[in-house]
């Protein structure tokens, strides 16, 4: 496979094609100094048999930072840990490169106890601090920030260093008109705007010789109007090469558009490829891709067409650290697929725990191993959905017998459109465990007597939600439509735009019918993190779906919904068919049957929303510790 011929990345040879980009884990200690954490983490993505592993956003600039837990390389004092974490990486096979990072605006005086800076005054899209406007001062000590940073890199025993000039931090704010309206030396030309990162790559080449490979990562089209487009970049690219860049790493998206920075679930897989391979048509160095590969075909697929000369798959190695080795060894359907649930971006940012992945919990706990429990015991899980799958799971690990029985006829629960692989590789998990699951229980007394269990974990169960006065035939809800028990045509209205109702809403309109949504809260896709959520707006409006928010529901009577918007008088929609998808509550105690068997009795919880899962399975986890 082509997937495992060396490269050459100037003068530095990789045993493959297969790179795994840097990813923010925030897996640091507080003051920015490497954790053990860290190491192992890295460590474990190399042992797997990627070629190249690069470290997440160093930051080069002692004042500037994205949150307290994110890696420094700003002075001298961190250098212990640096070159402990790139031995870690070579010790286990891989090429250690660390990626330079500067946030320009796109941080918080909240984070960093100073403004942030910029080229240009104008605050980020979403975070929405002014910056200070940098002087011509200020520019040349952070070029000379990056050129210490990379020294100090070199010295740590990194193999390259990757500059990071995507994804709308300093460097491509420089690059890009849409953040960068200066009219001096830095600004007001594709020339001017270039000097900055430039002057950058000049520097950090002059300090670490010429021989020391430099890797430039940008982002081909941003993806916001007066951003930076492919018709840009080809030129840029060409630039990088002549300044003596020696691979170009190919991204998307700024903070106005994350979703093409972090790829959900609604776009196409190698939805970045085209990028690469256009600009591929401009150098001669190599050129690196990314964006939703997860499957080692895929990956093949990309290098044989000559689209790209390295693949970057930062999600599909936090799935299987093992990617590279079981697809070498000839074993590429053992692989785990990354599901694309963005649990990853939505928890490293959304708690203090660092970087996680639903499908492997492994993820930055490597080399934890479950503890034994004192006493085996025989357990009955009673519901199949990620809180109960997970603590099956970690029930067996930790020594216990588990059954897991699921009175629906499908494993999984109440799950949705984003989370369906989820449920296909946690019971690949299981089987290989050698836990019992079993679908359309009949679950009694009696049945659970007869099984002789020492403990039942019991999950809640969702009832859901209804709104009084809306009712008839002709109402249905959302799971019913779902799970196939009614086929419906003509107008429709949704209530509900959640995860569940935008999902039914997606359903109803493949197969021919009209869909409003209607919403009493302000926003569309809640349950969902941001970039699916965003990307899931732009596809309803693609789609012709009309939503109503900040809706009051009158009723639903002789085909016509009421309903009120604000302080607005009612208004109503005609429909052939209304569904309910406003969401589940769990059933509040555990039933009686089940407290007076005279066993061990624990609940699960429910879990409802897509960003919820990954809380829930580590609840159910917990519960399965208690045993």
């Amino acid at each position: 496979m082509k997937l495992f011929e060396p490269i050459k990345v100037g003068s530095m040879e990789v045993k493959n094609r297969i790179v795994f980009p840097p990813m923010g884990t925030m897996l640091a200690n507080p003051d920015g100094t490497v954790s053990d954490r860290l190491v192992k983490y890295y460590a474990r993505r190399a042992e797997g048999g990627t070629g190249m592993v690069t470290v997440e956003v160093a930051a080069v600039d002692p004042a500037q930072f994205i949150a307290a837990t994110q890696i420094r390389i700003s002075d001298d004092s961190f250098l212990p840990g640096l070159t402990r974490l790139a031995q870690g990486i070579k010790d286990n096979g891989g090429r250690a490169v660390v990626q330079l990072h500067h946030p320009g605006r796109q941080t918080r005086a909240a984070v960093t106890g100073v403004p942030p800076v910029a080229p240009s005054p104008l605050p980020c899209p979403l975070l929405r601090d002014t910056p200070k406007e940098l002087t011509t001062e200020e520019i040349r000590t952070l070029v000379d920030y990056f050129a210490q940073a990379a020294h100090r890199a070199q010295q740590a025993g990194f193999d390259a260093i990757e500059l990071h000039g995507a994804h709308g931090y300093l460097m491509c704010q420089f690059l890009s008109p849409y953040s960068n309206q200066r009219h001096d030396e830095y600004g007001g030309s594709p020339e001017g705007r270039a000097r900055f990162p430039l002057e950058v790559i000049a520097a950090v080449r002059e300090r670490v010789g010429k021989d020391y490979p430099i890797v430039f990562r940008f982002s081909a089209d941003e993806h916001v109007d007066g951003g930076l487009t492919l018709n840009d970049t080809r030129k840029l690219a060409r630039t990088l090469e002549e300044a003596g860049v020696d691979c170009l790493s190919v991204s998307a998206g700024n903070y106005g558009a994350m979703e093409w920075t972090v790829q959900p679930v609604l776009f196409a897989r190698g939805c970045l490829v085209d990028l690469a391979a256009a600009i591929k048509q401009e150098v001669k160095v190599p050129v690196m891709t990314a964006g939703r590969i997860i499957d080692p075909q895929q990956a093949e697929n990309i290098l044989q067409k000559g689209e790209a000369d390295l693949v970057a798959l930062g999600r599909g190695l936090l799935a299987d650290p093992d990617f590279s080795r079981k697809t070498q060894e000839g074993r590429p359907g053992e692989v785990k697929k990354c599901i694309t649930c963005m649990s990853c971006q939505n928890e490293v940012f959304g708690s203090s725990a660092g970087i996680i992945c639903l499908i492997n919990p492994e993820v930055g706990h490597e080399g934890e191993v479950e503890g034994r429990a004192d006493t085996a015991k025989k357990v009955l899980i009673i519901g199949a959905g990620p809180g109960g799958l997970e603590a099956a799971r970690v029930a067996t690990g930790r020594g216990h017998q588990v059954t897991v029985w699921e009175k629906a006829p499908a494993i999984g629960g109440r799950w949705t459109w984003l989370m369906h692989g989820y449920i296909a590789e946690q019971t690949d998990v299981l089987k290989g465990l050698g836990v019992k699951v079993e679908v359309g229980k009949d679950v009694s007394p009696q049945a659970v007597s007869a099984l002789g269990v020492a403990a039942v974990l019991y999950t809640q169960e969702g009832v859901p939600q209804r709104l009084p006065g809306v009712g008839g035939d002709r109402v249905l809800l959302a799971d019913d439509v779902l799970e196939g028990k009614r086929e419906l045509s003509g107008k429709v209205i949704v209530l509900g735009a959640g995860s569940i109702g935008c999902e039914v809403t997606l359903h109803l309109k493949r197969r021919g019918a009209k869909v409003t949504i209607v919403e009493p809260s302000p926003r569309t896709g809640y349950g969902l993190e941001m970039n699916t959520r965003r990307a899931l707006a732009q596809q309803l409006a693609q789609e012709g779906v009309k939503v109503v928010t900040r809706a009051k529901f009158g009723g639903y009577q002789d085909g016509v919904l009421r309903y009120q918007v604000g302080d607005g008088g009612e208004e109503s929609l005609p429909a052939d068919w209304v569904v309910m998808a406003l969401g589940s509550q769990p059933s509040p105690e555990v039933p009686e049957w089940l407290t007076g068997l005279g066993v061990e009795v624990q609940s699960l919880p429910f879990c409802d929303q897509p960003s919820r899962a990954y809380r829930t399975t580590q609840e159910g986890a917990a519960v399965a510790r208690r045993l």
